[in-house]
């Protein structure tokens, strides 16, 4: 890949999907894209460009595979456990308190990868209902760029390295296991919905207003400033006011938003919609 290949093709992908590929990164976004020329029989990555701007009906179809190819899909079960706790004693908060929303609580994964994210979340909310007795009702919804991941999310099979971080318990009650790999019941997956979107499309959120909470772990980082400005006020968009935002536990919104509330837990931080 030449300095000139690479600098279309990751302005190409920064236009469609706002992820930033760095001069450091050449080499990722080469290695990833390599064998799509295979696969199309293209010479070079200038052709691959030329195609992706210009193939007509099949330029759609190649942003979907170059969208799984961009993309990370590093998570599991039960990921970073003080946010998750953070997250219960919100929960709890509503519970007792009497604000519960009519509706349903509402929350969402946005890029929500193969699915650990939203299935964790909806077996706290679960836990949690049977816990206090009352059962509330919930919605979790999964978003992501990857229709790849998506697939596999709604599949809800999983290897051993996506529940290491489970409890046994949990796994008993939660999982069916079939040589080697952990198939989720139904019961959990009937909670959570799962489509395809692109937090850099602002039109798309507007199927994901007043939710009560939103998670956006780990997902900031492949974006620059700009990209991660517009992504965070969409977000703020989306919550109902007093609403939740989690971001990963290595991101800030220090110099991005002034609209959140940052509110400190043991171990972590969760911001509140002002």
């Amino acid at each position: 890949m030449t300095n000139q290949e690479f600098i279309l093709l990751r302005d190409f992908v920064y236009e469609k999907a706002g992820i930033y590929f760095a001069e450091n990164k050449r080499y990722l976004l080469e290695s990833r894209l390599a064998g799509r020329l295979d696969d199309l029989g293209l010479s070079s990555f200038e052709e691959y460009h030329y195609y992706l701007k210009y193939g007509g009906q099949k330029t759609g179809q190649e942003l979907i595979s170059l969208f799984d190819l961009v993309t990370t899909n590093e998570t599991s079960f039960f990921r970073n456990p003080p946010q998750l706790d953070a997250f219960k004693m919100i929960v709890q908060k509503a519970y007792t308190n009497g604000c519960w929303p009519e509706g349903g609580l509402k929350i969402w994964s946005a890029g929500c990868s193969t699915g650990e994210e939203p299935y964790t979340l909806a077996i706290l909310m679960l836990e949690l209902n049977e816990a206090t007795g009352r059962p509330r009702p919930f919605t979790i919804f999964g978003t992501d760029i990857s229709t790849k991941a998506l697939e596999s999310a709604k599949k809800g099979i999983f290897n051993q390295y996506s529940v290491r971080n489970t409890d046994k318990g949990v796994l008993h009650k939660y999982f069916t296991e079939k040589k080697g790999l952990h198939i989720l019941n139904d019961g959990v997956k009937t909670h959570v919905t799962l489509d395809f979107l692109n937090l850099m499309d602002s039109d798309s959120y507007r199927k994901y207003r007043q939710m009560d909470m939103i998670f956006c772990r780990n997902v900031l980082i492949y974006f620059d400033e700009k990209g991660k400005k517009k992504v965070i006020e969409n977000l703020y968009e989306s919550l109902k006011p007093k609403g939740y935002l989690t971001i990963g536990h290595a991101e800030s919104l220090h110099n991005i938003s002034r609209g959140f509330k940052p509110l400190i837990f043991p171990g972590t931080i969760a911001y509140q919609k002002g």
